[in-house]
């Protein structure tokens, strides 16, 4: 009704008014795990609060496959929704690695792992994809919309980002083999899988989190593409849990024992 009526603008600023948080620290909680975040403005506070709401379920069923010592890989980390809790369940014994391409991003997610006192994180500034190269990162219109497939979605605005295959980076960086991995960059999904091939096939690979942005995919490749490119590396078992606007969906890949 809000939106219906044109109100959407007020009730946001009100709303961030009212629930701006104390020393500009976002306090959040998902599966007993407590984590903070920088704000710096109402998009901030907005998206960080919907994004959580969104990914909760995800990251809850993340938690709960992972163990101290585990290696976990983030692909589009943005300001560390997954990172962050996943660091702390992986403990100092384990390791996260991180890749954010986009500048901005990168600057507040190095700020918001400083901020929980993690040490157990390597990231990386730049994406992953099937080539190794330079791309342009189109610029959404929200702190979180950013991809490397242009749609009207997203701003003239881009960045020229540094664009590398997984396999190689991995090799060239003697980077641990992950035990799961979560993959969220806005329709660049089957190139990031296919520049992960030799990785995602190691045994020791067991999970795949991969949101497929069916409105941001290039022209030809479509959502049941990458569904059966995760499936020729193994991972079998996939269940799909849809966003509550269905514009997108997450499949969690299991590997078949």
């Amino acid at each position: 009704m809000i939106r219906i009526f044109g109100f959407g603008p007020i009730f946001r600023k009100w709303y961030c008014k009212l629930a701006w948080p104390k020393d500009n620290i976002l306090e959040l909680e998902c599966g007993g795990i407590k984590m903070k975040f920088y704000v710096r403005t109402n998009d901030d506070l907005r998206t960080l609060e919907t994004e959580m709401f969104k990914e909760q379920r995800i990251i809850k069923c993340i938690i709960s496959s992972l163990n101290p010592g585990d290696i976990f890989y983030d692909v589009g980390a943005f300001f560390g929704l997954y990172t962050i809790p996943l660091a702390k369940i992986v403990s100092d014994r384990g390791r996260v690695i991180a890749f954010e391409p986009n500048k901005q991003s990168y600057a507040r997610l190095q700020e918001n792992l400083n901020l929980n006192a993690l040490n157990n994180v390597r990231l990386f500034c730049l994406a992953l994809g099937n080539k190794n190269g330079g791309l342009k990162l189109f610029i959404g219109n929200n702190p979180i919309g950013s991809s490397l497939v242009y749609s009207s979605a997203f701003k003239q605005n881009y960045q020229i980002v540094k664009v590398v295959k997984g396999d190689d980076l991995k090799e060239e960086e003697n980077l641990p083999s992950p035990r799961a991995v979560k993959i969220d960059v806005e329709g660049y999904e089957y190139e990031v899988i296919q520049g992960l091939h030799r990785t995602l096939l190691s045994p020791s690979c067991e999970l795949i989190c991969c949101e497929i942005h069916p409105q941001f995919l290039p022209e030809k490749i479509k959502p049941e593409m990458v569904l059966n490119l995760l499936k020729s590396i193994g991972f079998n078992q996939i269940k799909i849990f849809k966003s509550f606007d269905r514009t997108e969906y997450h499949a969690l890949c299991y590997k078949t024992k």
